[in-house]
């Protein structure tokens, strides 16, 4: 009778299976370890010469930016002293006698502001009024807000446009009060209508005032941001076009911008609405341009020449020529 042969061991069975899993692992590893050291070499090699290469040309491309960017500011800040320097020469007389209200609208820098104030002097103006027309203002919610100011603040004089734009309203009655005249009309303005208007507008956050408005005005200086960017932004700034617009109609408005960037800027579409009623400048952050405003200032008061200075497009010159 033929044997049979015996039956192998389970547990032998499975301790093979056991080392051949082991040594397969274990031979993928050593792969992967040979890989990762002939890659290593590989990259130590030309591919590491290179990227290393190229990582050095950026340091010392950015490095050369840096310089560049430094120098340009040095220049820049050499320039505006230099035109602070000449501003008593060139601005002399160019303002003499003239009264001038000063009007700042949302993110105008109060450095610049203060700088345009003090070229008003060095021309021979007198402030006749510092005011601050804030956010809220053009706020389209509160546009029913400013209709129903309107009709408790408005003097007995100042007849106000057909319009249910809160702003234009409420520019319109702000204007009169501010400049003595309302569409270009010289009308009867009192200090207490001045007050109910300013003190009506500060109570709800939409002005403040720094320097108490006289009533009469030569010539107006509305200094300004880059305009809104939020999702209101094109109402919003359509309403500081309208404002400006308004106080045009009154005196010789210069419009001056702390820069000409951004797609809603209003300087840009004043200067592409041009009119002849209002004078721009785009660089009103730097000394240059507080120089350029008062001068335009000078220009639009004493001769009717309405000048767009600065370095935006647009622009004719950066300064008028020396009076």
């Amino acid at each position: 009778m033929v044997g049979r042969a015996p039956l192998p061991d389970p547990k032998a069975v499975l301790v093979i299976n056991f080392r051949y899993h082991l040594v397969s692992l274990t031979a993928v590893f050593l792969a992967l370890t040979v890989g990762l050291i002939l890659g290593t070499a590989a990259l130590n090699g030309p591919a590491m010469e290179a990227l290393e290469s190229t990582s050095q040309g950026l340091r010392d491309s950015n490095e050369q930016l840096r310089a560049q960017v430094t120098q340009l500011e040095e220049q820049l800040g050499d320039e505006q002293e230099f035109a602070a320097e000449i501003a008593p020469t060139y601005l002399a007389n160019r303002l003499t006698g003239r009264n001038i209200l000063v009007v700042a609208l949302p993110d105008a820098d109060t450095r610049a502001v203060d700088g345009a104030v003090e070229m008003l002097g060095l021309a021979g103006a007198t402030v006749s009024g510092r005011i601050s027309v804030l956010d809220d203002f053009f706020d389209p919610a509160h546009a029913d807000q400013l209709v129903d100011l309107v009709d408790t603040t408005t003097p007995a004089t100042v007849t106000t446009p057909v319009t249910y734009d809160g702003v234009q309203a409420m520019s319109h009655v702000l204007a009169a009060v501010t400049t003595g005249k309302a569409g270009g009309t010289t009308v009867a303005i009192t200090p207490g209508d001045i007050t109910t208007v300013t003190t009506a507008l500060d109570q709800i956050s939409m002005l403040t005032v720094e320097t108490a408005p006289t009533g009469v005005a030569d010539g107006v200086l509305i200094l300004a941001g880059a305009g809104s960017t939020d999702s209101d932004a094109e109402v919003r700034n359509t309403g500081m076009v309208t404002l400006t617009n308004e106080f045009a109609l009154d005196a010789p408005t210069v419009y001056g911008a702390m820069n000409s960037a951004g797609d809603g800027n209003p300087i840009a579409t004043i200067r592409a609405d041009d009119t002849g009623t209002v004078a721009t400048v785009d660089n009103a952050r730097f000394t240059q341009g507080q120089i350029a405003a008062a001068a335009a200032l000078g220009d639009f008061i004493t001769t009717g020449t309405v000048d767009h200075l600065g370095i935006g497009e647009g622009a004719s010159a950066l300064l008028p020529e020396a009076a």
